[in-house]
């Protein structure tokens, strides 16, 4: 039992990659989970509000019901990598379902849907771009221990208005953006022009028009430095529990600002390695 504990302790602490995050299609306990991750994504693709924070909800739900599918399956197996997997779908699907239920009420709040399907060929482009790049380029410091950005042959593909991204060892990851008004607000209040902020979902921005107004390559980096907070830091690093994110984020920032913040651009888990491996490049 010890060596069992072991083995899914130093699973989840090699960042939850590889693991199974779902249940085999003939178990009939995993069957919930499927059917809850199928209408929860035809609810995220949608454009209706309400429907669409519902739907990331079951979302939610469905990672954390393939917890005890996947424990089932472990412990019937006596497979390390199963019981591993069910510990971090219980992480992750708890941390997920929190903030989910928490951002249902909401959902009066955002504007209308962005459109990050249109530059699917130009994310593909720059994640090339980001294989390539030796890490030395892109590294915050001397310090910082990556040795890639994105697990090296994750790319995107069109659903929609959204983008999902193919991510080796991680499983499938969907990322959306809308306008959000709140968030607008807030902009103006301090005077500041970010392009977009993070949201265990995918990203807002200030208005529709104000990122159809930006260059493509802007909207690009920007693309995928949200999917760097979206997936490589919620989800993978602090498994789902963005209500532990959220408040470090803003107890933080007032003390570095964000070019020394330790989400942005200082630290070994900075998003802004994609924008220091991204400085140079040009659309082909």
């Amino acid at each position: 039992m010890r060596r069992c504990t072991l083995a899914i302790v130093t699973l989840l602490a090699a960042g939850c990659t590889g693991l199974p995050r779902a249940s085999h299609d003939w178990n009939p306990l995993g069957w919930p989970a499927k059917a809850f991750a199928f209408v929860g994504e035809a609810g995220a693709n949608s454009g209706w509000p309400l429907v669409r924070e519902t739907g990331r909800l079951l979302g939610a739900v469905a990672e954390l019901a393939e917890a005890p599918a996947l424990a089932v399956e472990g412990l019937v197996t006596l497979d390390a990598g199963r019981l591993g997997g069910a510990a971090q779908q219980l992480a992750i699907g708890t941390g997920s379902t929190l903030t989910a239920t928490w951002n249902v009420p909401f959902f009066v709040m955002p504007g209308g849907n962005v459109d990050l399907a249109r530059d699917v060929d130009l994310v593909n482009q720059a994640l090339a771009v980001l294989e390539q790049m030796p890490s030395r380029v892109w590294r915050i410091d001397e310090h910082d221990p990556r040795t890639a950005i994105f697990p090296p042959g994750t790319r995107a593909r069109a659903d929609g208005q959204n983008l999902i991204y193919t991510v080796p060892g991680h499983g499938e990851v969907l990322q959306a953006a809308e306008a959000n008004q709140a968030w607008n607000l807030l902009q103006w209040t301090f005077d500041t022009d970010f392009p977009a902020q993070e949201r265990s979902w995918g990203f807002v921005v200030r208005s529709v028009a104000r990122w159809d107004a930006m260059r493509p390559r802007q909207r690009t980096a920007t693309i995928l430095h949200e999917l760097y907070h979206q997936h490589m830091q919620m989800r993978q690093w602090l498994l789902g529990w963005t209500a532990i994110y959220w408040p470090a984020y803003q107890i933080t920032f007032p003390f570095t600002g964000w070019s020394g913040h330790w989400a942005e651009m200082a630290g070994p888990h900075a998003a802004g390695v994609v924008d220091r491996a991204l400085a140079g490049w040009q659309l082909r």
